[in-house]
């Protein structure tokens, strides 16, 4: 945990663009986790690394596109953003035992404080965005 009380509680912000190269997935989660134990919020990293994972595998691989995530801290509450270019909005599936995907909203839903898609601010796509405290 943070030494520092008021570290733990400033407001920070970081967005990352990455190709659409299923390998940056990792420099994804690896990022978030070290602003995450810079920022003294190193309780919030493991359920974010796992979010973000699914996110950001669903933006690469349904897109084939670069993908950029917002990462922001602001009263002590994570943001992640994950930024497509697909206007199509994600939808649940009901995952049979044997199937290799679509759990990843079930699983957000599950772990996240809260969590929604948004039309992208500019161009063509949208977001979806998850908060954990």
């Amino acid at each position: 945990m943070c030494e520092d009380p008021q570290l733990a509680t400033a407001d920070w912000w970081y967005t990352l663009r990455i190709p659409a190269q299923p390998w940056m997935i990792g420099i994804v989660r690896s990022s978030l986790r070290l602003a995450l134990q810079q920022h003294g919020r190193l309780d919030l990293a493991d359920t974010a690394c796992l979010l973000v994972t699914e996110l950001v595998t669903n933006g690469v691989v349904h897109t084939k596109s670069p993908v950029t995530v917002d990462l922001s801290c602001r009263s002590r509450v994570l943001r992640v953003d994950v930024h497509d270019t697909s206007p199509e909005v994600p939808a649940r599936v009901n995952a049979g035992w044997e199937d290799e995907s679509g759990r990843g909203l079930t699983l957000i839903d599950s772990c996240a404080r809260a969590w929604g898609v948004r039309p992208a601010a500019q161009g063509p796509g949208k977001a979806v965005w998850f908060t954990l405290h």
